[in-house]
Order: C-alpha cells, then structure tokens, then sequence
C-alpha cells in the first residue's frame, strides 16, 4: 500500500504512473508506457522504475 502511494505522488493530474512490473503484466496488450527512470521513494532501500502509462485520444 505504501508504494502504490509513494508512486502515486509522483504523478502530475491526469497522468498515470505504474511501477516495472506493472510494465512487465501489460506486455503485448497494447498499452503505450514511457520509461521515467529510476527513482528513490522513501522508505524503500532501493530505486524503483516508474513509467508513464499513456494513451490515444480517438
């Protein structure tokens, strides 16, 4: 639960930001995700990498 909101701050209004697994779940099914590297969240001995989830607007 703590990281889900730890990541969760680090995403500005209507963006969406998941963890690599998150990434590694969704392979081949179509999602867009732009790497936004590896970051330190507190209370977590190590960094974990975020990425963006987007998407088209029809």
């Amino acid at each position: 639960m703590q990281l889900a909101a730890r990541i969760c701050a680090h995403a500005e209004p209507g963006e969406i930001v998941a963890a690599n697994v998150v990434r590694e779940l969704a392979a081949g099914k179509g999602f867009m995700l732009s790497d936004r590297g590896d970051v330190a969240l507190r209370g977590f001995a190590d960094p974990v990498r975020l990425f963006e989830v987007r998407w088209r607007e029809e």
